[in-house]
């Protein structure tokens, strides 16, 4: 911001025609030219009181001097015939006041040259509160027209005045902070000049904006409040892509520069794209800083939750590739004596999940069950929650709701206990001539891990079955399953297989993922390229089966996040959050026995009741 200033000064002399009283005061107003030091005679001005409003006119004497009696407490603008707020006079409050206030004055060159004239600049280092910095700095101050650099140190309140000629403009540098602020002093004739200069130093930063770059200081705590080391932090400038980066100090302070007049989007080793922002000057600044504090737990226990998620995703993975060779085992033999039929009627009577195996006779299987389904619909509206199925359970809550949609499912092998609930499905809802469109992904075919690269990792396959097709949809989810990896590597291309049925279907609403509850995202990173709700439904959430009696009910917290950035929603056996995207910074969300806390767009488990 820019001000005029003038010294006020009392004196002892009186002049014998005015006198103050106890709430006037007399100024005695010397307009004198700076440049030879003459009094300017017959000078008219009009001083006005910013509370009082009051208006008085005046002239120079001889001597260039011109007296008034005005009422105390009040801020005076000095007008001149062609320049309005001159400048400027405090009075302060009290009783029996004589001021002498000098005016500097001098006429300007008709043609508009400029004088070679200085004028007393006052630099007011100050803080966010508008208060003096106190700080003792050396001021480095360059002409943009001469190139003459002139040096100046503030005092202990972090003032400094310094004699600059008018018609220039100036850079100011501090330490650490070059090419800080910049100020122009226009050719007129001012008296003198201010300028007050945001400017601040804080334990743990060293990095300042200048004119042409904003800093972000990105606070790091976890979640009891303490400040942390070794965290990263990078923007990415949407213009151009460009990558800026810091890790936080000892104080959990990183400092990011960035050039101005660009959008950036804000991202933290374990939460990508959690924000943006745009960085432009506005209107009455001089500096762009933008702090931003980011709640989390540490990287450090980022990847103690991930090697525990793992942990859990590889032993379903284990339980079920045992499960699958008995059966496969079984199978065999019982083919061998012409029994299978008696297995399949086994599988149906126990309610067991049905083998997604060339071998077994997957569709009589899955008819068969869909007729006994029927009839108990009839009487148990609760069947599917009963039976702890669920994905049928929750499809058939928001079978009206959920319209123009594809359905991808996780078929890895820990899926193995839920993927008959999909082909039932099929047939219980599906009318003649409807299609549905579903992928199945299986993280890749038999890929090394090392050679799964985001949004390229495969194993996606697709089909639009229609409720006469259930074979095409069996045919193409065994597929997918043989040749798949079969476990291992626990964390999915969930988000790659949604982005892939999105491009494969016309006019898609929404998109369902069946994924398994346990199991980390690989591919978080593609979360900002979907524009359409995701509805989650979540396999092991709540519910325990005959393969995994033993585990405990689970949820990656991942999956909230996806459903809270795509405006979608979280689904288990019994519970539906439809919500997510409304949720607040801050806010807790209980699912089941667990919950989970709002932080920078992500949410991050807290411990359970």
């Amino acid at each position: 911001m820019i001000f005029l200033f003038f010294l006020c000064c009392r004196v002892d002399a009186t002049l014998a025609q005015l006198k103050p009283t106890k709430t006037t005061a007399v100024v005695t107003f010397i307009f004198t030219n700076p440049m030879n030091q003459s009094p300017v005679e017959g000078q008219q001005f009009v001083i006005e009181g910013k509370r009082t409003k009051g208006r008085f006119e005046l002239e120079t004497n001889k001597e260039g001097k011109a007296f008034v009696v005005v009422p105390e407490d009040d801020v005076y603008a000095i007008h001149l015939a062609d320049w309005n707020n001159f400048a400027a006079v405090t009075i302060p409050k009290g009783a029996y006041q004589r001021h002498e206030i000098p005016v500097p004055f001098y006429e300007m060159p008709k043609d508009g040259s400029a004088l070679l004239i200085e004028i007393p600049v006052q630099i007011k280092l100050i803080n966010k509160k508008n208060e003096p910095s106190r700080l003792v700095e050396e001021l480095t101050i360059r002409s943009g027209t001469s190139r003459k650099t002139h040096t100046v140190t503030t005092d202990e309140n972090g003032m400094a005045t310094i004699n600059l000629p008018i018609g220039c403009q100036y850079m100011l540098n501090l330490k650490g902070a070059p090419n800080y602020y910049k100020f122009e002093i226009p050719n007129k004739p001012y008296a003198a000049w201010t300028e007050d200069v945001l400017f601040e130093r804080k334990e743990g930063m060293d990095k300042y904006p200048s004119i042409k770059h904003a800093l972000f200081n990105f606070i790091f705590q976890d979640l009891n409040g303490k400040l942390t080391e070794g965290e990263a932090f990078w923007v990415l400038s949407k213009k151009n892509g460009r990558r800026y980066h810091a890790v936080t100090n000892a104080f959990g302070i990183a400092q990011i520069l960035v050039p101005l007049n660009d959008v950036y989007i804000l991202n933290a080793a374990h939460n990508l794209n959690f924000g943006e922002k745009e960085i432009v000057l506005t209107e009455g600044s001089d500096i762009v800083v933008e702090t931003v504090v980011y709640e989390s737990v540490t990287s450090k226990e980022w990847l103690n939750r991930q090697k525990k998620q793992a942990a859990l995703a590889a032993r379903r993975d284990s339980i079920a590739v045992a499960t699958e060779l008995r059966q496969t085992a079984l199978l065999d033999s019982l083919k061998k004596l012409n029994l299978e039929e008696k297995l399949i009627e086994a599988f149906i009577r126990n309610n067991r999940p049905i083998p997604i195996k060339r071998t077994f006779k997957i569709r009589k299987a899955v008819k068969a069950k869909v007729a006994i389904i029927e009839e108990q619909l009839k009487v148990n509206p609760n069947y599917f929650i009963d039976e702890s199925k669920p994905i049928l359970a929750i499809l058939e809550r928001f079978k009206e709701s959920w319209k123009g949609k594809v359905v991808v499912t996780d078929i890895t092998q820990s899926m193995n206990p839920y993927l008959e609930e999909v082909l039932i499905w099929h047939l219980l809802n599906l009318k003649q001539g409807e299609h549905t469109k579903y992928l199945f992904f299986n993280d890749g075919d038999r890929k090394m891990a090392s050679a799964k690269k985001v949004g390229t990792t495969g194993g996606i396959y697709d089909c639009e079955g229609a409720w006469e097709e259930l074979q095409l949809v069996i045919n193409t989810m065994h597929l997918a399953i043989e040749r798949g990896l079969g476990g291992g590597a626990p964390p999915e291309n969930d988000l790659e297989a949604v982005l892939k049925g999105i491009e494969k279907k016309k006019d898609v609403e929404e998109v369902i993922l069946i994924a398994d509850s346990y199991s980390p995202v690989r591919d978080m990173d593609l979360l900002a390229q979907i524009d359409i709700p995701i509805r989650i439904i979540l396999c092991g959430a709540e519910e325990k089966n005959n393969f995994y009696q033993a585990l405990k009910p689970d949820i990656n917290e991942e999956y909230l996040t996806i459903a809270h950035r795509t405006k979608g929603s979280i689904h288990t056996l019994r519970q539906d959050i439809l919500n997510l995207s409304e949720k607040k910074e801050g806010e807790i969300v209980e699912i089941g026995t667990h919950r989970y806390i709002l932080r920078n767009k992500q949410f991050i488990k807290l411990n359970d009741k």
